[in-house]
Formats: structure tokens, sequence, C-alpha cells
């Protein structure tokens, strides 16, 4: 159920509704007795009967009481009313980084700091076995004071829990996304960095790193392709930043930083010549913001115990990896987790394939 401003839930009282994430809505509200405004998490009500999200909201408070850092918005409380879990949090006056960057033009200076504070949060999350999973300009609130904040670890594993996530399962936001993740792989304090490699690029250049059409194009950009470097995108990037956020986005894990704080040491150990101090780095254009898919959504690719295995899966993905490549597999399962029906399969991984020739052909293949 929705609550309504003056509506008491426990010992708040609903001031005002402030959004809704992939997971819960949030609210912001008031504790009777002490008066503090706190900002109230609150289970969505479609999520209540579905196992798997119940229990990612539970560990989203669990992961949450074991972190204190300034750059992490601040777990103060838990509690279940009605049989809804609802966690009491810092309330942050501010803005998503998303938003912030809509409208603000941002020096180089002042980009290179929000970073190097997601990175204090990753540094301090990491040692504690906390991968974050989800890092992405949507998720990294600034205060009003310039201070960044780190949310929602509704996706993040720990070291102290099993991943919910099986393997082949995507899971988080696919512009951000590693390519061991886009894989189907475990991901680890390497994907991390490499989110935040992406997030840094777009703060340098205005633009994403990998880009596509269609989610296809996306995955197989996040697996192969080489991003242009940021120095030359944006020609008053100093060399030594472009090849910081290069290594961040290596492809392999191993290649890249080994930590967050090699990855922050990067960046505070080059000193910006004066006249770095007033580049100004282009704005993000507006269609980046809205091609970005929508994040914490559990995408199954590999479902398992139901009929979808006896499908002719590999052959359909052989077929199709004749026009898109590799990344046909991952289409494929993705599709049929939606259907059982062999021919919308087909029909849905038509659309991935640019050539119109080379769509019919690959639909006519399906009667072959």
């Amino acid at each position: 159920m929705a609550f309504e401003p003056g509506q008491k839930i426990g010992d708040y009282e609903i001031m005002a509704k402030l959004g809704a994430g992939g997971l819960g809505v949030v609210y912001e509200a008031r504790h009777v007795i002490s008066q503090r405004r706190e900002a109230l998490k609150i289970l969505l009500p479609e999520q209540l009967g579905t196992p798997d999200m119940a229990e990612r909201f539970r560990r989203e408070v669990q992961t949450l009481a074991t972190l204190s850092h300034v750059n992490i918005a601040a777990l103060h409380n838990a509690f279940y009313h009605d049989g809804q879990l609802a966690m009491a949090m810092e309330l942050i006056h501010g803005e998503t980084l998303r938003d912030y960057l809509k409208k603000t033009s941002t020096t180089l200076p002042q980009a290179l700091d929000l970073i190097i504070q997601v990175l204090r949060a990753l540094d301090y999350a990491h040692r504690l076995g906390v991968v974050h999973r989800d890092i992405k300009p949507a998720n990294i609130m600034i205060t009003s004071d310039g201070v960044v904040k780190l949310l929602d670890f509704g996706i993040a594993i720990t070291q102290q829990a099993s991943d919910l996530t099986l393997t082949g399962y995507l899971l988080g936001s696919l512009h951000y996304m590693s390519p061991e993740q886009v894989s189907g792989k475990r991901a680890t304090t390497h994907s991390d960095i490499y989110s935040v490699g992406i997030t840094l690029y777009e703060l340098l250049t205005g633009t994403l790193p990998i880009k596509g059409t269609a989610n296809y194009e996306i995955m197989v950009g996040h697996m192969s392709q080489i991003p242009v470097p940021p120095h030359e995108v944006a020609p008053q990037i100093p060399i030594a930043i472009s090849d910081a956020a290069m290594h961040a986005l290596e492809k392999d894990p191993a290649r890249r930083f080994s930590s967050a704080e090699e990855f922050l040491h990067a960046l505070e150990s080059k000193p910006l010549r004066k006249e770095d101090t007033t580049v100004t780095m282009p704005r993000p254009r507006l269609d980046t913001f809205a091609a970005h898919p929508s994040s914490g959504s559990l995408k199954p690719v590999t479902p398992s115990g139901s009929g979808l295995q006896s499908l002719p899966l590999e052959e359909a993905s052989r077929k199709l990896a004749v026009y898109i490549g590799p990344v046909a597999k991952i289409v494929i399962k993705k599709l049929a987790a939606q259907s059982n029906d062999l021919d919308f399969i087909y029909r849905e991984a038509a659309k991935q394939i640019g050539s119109e020739a080379d769509r019919a052909a690959f639909l006519r293949s399906r009667t072959h």
C-alpha cells in the first residue's frame, strides 16, 4: 500500500514521498520522539510475495548495518510494519549525480573530487567484503555541501552471504556493467572499478564509452570494444587522467586497478597544472540519460527447473551468432526467459539484426 503525508508507520510520521527504486518506495519521515527527519524506504507492495526480492531488501538492511562511512548513506533503523519491512536511513539533501549533470557543468577538479569520494566509499566497502554491483550516476548522491553519498546496496553481495543471482543472470545497469557481469559471471571488486571507470569517462567526456541502440550492441561493446581514450574525445583532459580511466576499463579484470585504493591513488597522485583547474567538462547529452536502461531489475537468462531447457536454444543461438556474434547466446536465453514460444524467440531475436535481408534469412532458418 502507498502511504500519505501525516500517516504513522511505527514511530515515524510520513512527510512526503521522495521517489521509488528497484525494490522500494522512499519517503521523507519524521521520528515522532526525536523529531529527526529521515528517509524511510519500504519494500514495494508488489514485491512482498516475491521471495527473492524480499530477501534482497532484507540483505540490503544487513549490509548497510555493517557499513559506516561518510560517503555511504547511513542506515539508522529497520523494522516491520504490518508485515512490510522498512529501513530508516540518513536523509540526504541534494541530488543524484545523474540529475546534477543534466543542469550543471563541472570543472576537472570537481569531476575528480566526485570520483575520488566514490572510490573512498568503495575502498571501505571492499575491505569489508562488500561488492556494490550497480555503480552509476543515479546511485551517487551529492549533498548541498558537495559530499558524495553512495546509495542503493540492494544488489550488493558480501563474503558472508551467498549470491542470490544465479550464473547466467544479468543484474545491474547495462551501460555501467562490466564485461564479466554481461557474460553472466560473478561480480567482484574489479567489476565495481569498471563501473566507476565508466562514470569517470562520462564525467570527463560528456558521453558514454560504450554505446548502442540495442542491448546486444551494448553487451558486445563491453566485451570487445575498446573505447576512444577520453583525451581524444575531449583534448583538454590531461593524458594521465585519461590513462587512469582507460586502465579502469580494461576488459580483463586482472588488468584493471587491483583495488579501489590503487585507482584512488592514481587520481590523487596526478597533480593538475594551473591551466587544468579551470577546464570545464562537456555536459552529457540528455539523450544519453534517456537511453540508460533501468537498474536493479532481475533479468533471468538461464531459468532452471522450467520446460525452457527442452527448447533448441543452442541451435537458435548458433544461427543468430552468424549475424551478431557471440552475444547471440545471451540474447536467446534472455528471450527464452520471457516466453517458451520458439516463434516469439526468433521474431524478437531478429530485431537485433541490422540488415533487413539478414533478418529475413535468419527467420527463414527457423524452418530448416
